[in-house]
């Protein structure tokens, strides 16, 4: 019997198979062990990978959250949960969420950044590492900062609901627009004249076939988010009990606050005393109209027209300060939606403050600029046509509340 096996191990250590076999016994382990350790190798890129996702998604959820004008306590929780819905094991390590970011090149509150650490378990590595493998991971977020708009157009859904028309110019200094509608034309320029802004934005798309000048930005910025209407929770004045009315004659007039229950004529040499005028009826204002007032917000109700002459002298500014702080003309949210609203301007009259019409079309026909004006125009639609300027230029008028262009966010470390 042992010459049988001393001859079978003979016969098998002489053939090549039997040395291969060999071979292939010797190097099992090790061509396993490295089998495994490049699988583990692979499974710790795509862990590195997945982090570093859930760290940028995080950094992007944060500075939206800022753009909205969150602040840390809000930024946080947003930061976080996205994380963790993208993979971030809170129990594999910390995150950290610095606003405005620690280090960098965007150190400032339009940025956020995410810091991200994750401890993985060692497998077969454990035989060639002391510890753990760490993975650390930033990302940071930011969103520019356009101008403020100087005309919003609110309706969400509308085709053209800001829209420039006609043959001429239109020249609106210190000036972004902004459409909230999702329509591919929410923002159109037509016709055969030329406008002058600023920047255009949309959150739908922009349309343009006549010529637009855009000055401080390379093209159109669409599909942003919908700008904040700023006075959607302005509460409405209170109606007083008595009625007023202008008083008749060829004379200069002084006309107080109140309610103007038949509406609101201007005729002749006016000047409003500061206050809240309330008008349940038309405003209106004839060629010879020379209309002056400060401090003065014009609340119109009950589907009051609004028609402004384009040969009348107006110059009116808004409240610095109160409750009704910036706003000049105010259409009542329950007004029709076609009731007309005409602003037909000339180039020495101004309107400083805000035309805010949440239900109605806004209208302009002509300027409004004066000098070193302010003008905002917040209207559900807004119609803009005719050789139209206004300057929207803000600075050192108090009371006038800026309308925010939602800016882009995009990875920027």
């Amino acid at each position: 019997m042992f010459r049988d096996i001393r001859e079978i191990s003979r016969k098998f250590l002489a053939s090549a198979r039997g040395h291969v076999a060999i071979l292939t016994a010797v190097a099992a382990p090790a061509l396993v062990g490295s089998v495994g350790l490049g699988a583990e190798a692979g499974l710790w890129f795509y862990q590195q990978r997945v982090t570093q996702m859930s760290a940028d998604v995080a950094a992007y959820a944060g500075a939206v959250e800022a753009r909205a004008g969150g602040q840390y306590d809000a930024i946080r929780p947003a930061v976080i949960g996205e994380a963790e819905r993208h993979g971030y094991d809170p129990a594999a390590g910390p995150i950290t969420v610095n606003w405005p970011p620690a280090s960098g090149s965007n150190m400032n509150e339009r940025s956020v950044e995410v810091l991200i650490t994750q401890t993985r378990p060692r497998l077969l590595s454990a035989m060639f590492l002391d510890s753990d493998v760490v993975m650390n991971v930033r990302a940071v977020a930011s969103f520019d900062e356009p101008g403020p708009a100087c005309i919003l157009a609110l309706d969400p859904v509308s085709s053209q609901s800001l829209i420039f028309t006609g043959s001429s110019a239109a020249t609106l200094t210190n000036c972004d627009l902004m459409s909230n509608s999702l329509a591919i034309d929410a923002l159109a320029v037509t016709g055969s004249g030329t406008v002058n802004v600023s920047c255009a934005n949309s959150v739908g798309g922009v349309e343009v076939s006549a010529t637009l000048n855009l000055m401080d930005c390379p093209e159109p910025r669409t599909n942003l988010p919908p700008a904040l209407d700023p006075y959607a929770d302005l509460p409405e004045p209170p109606i007083p009990s008595g009625c007023q009315n202008v008083p008749g004659g060829g004379q200069p007039k002084t006309i107080s606050p109140g309610h103007y229950c038949n509406g609101l004529d201007l005729r002749g040499d006016i000047t409003m005393e500061p206050g809240v005028y309330i008008v349940s009826g038309d405003v209106t204002s004839n060629g010879n109209a020379n209309v002056t007032g400060a401090g003065v917000t014009i609340f119109v109700r009950n589907n009051g027209e609004i028609r402004m002459n384009g040969n009348a002298y107006v110059n009116l500014s808004a409240p610095e300060s109160g409750t009704y702080a910036g706003v000049l003309f105010w259409g009542d949210d329950d007004n029709l939606a076609s009731t007309p609203t005409d602003f037909n301007g000339t180039a020495d009259s101004a309107l400083v403050g805000a035309l805010y019409f949440p239900s109605q079309t806004v209208s302009m026909r002509g300027d409004f600029a004066g000098s070193g004006g302010c003008t905002r125009i917040i209207g559900y639609r807004v119609d803009v046509s005719g050789n139209t300027s206004f300057d929207s230029d803000c600075t050192g008028n108090a009371g006038v509340t800026t309308v925010h262009v939602p800016g882009v966010v995009r990875l920027t470390e």
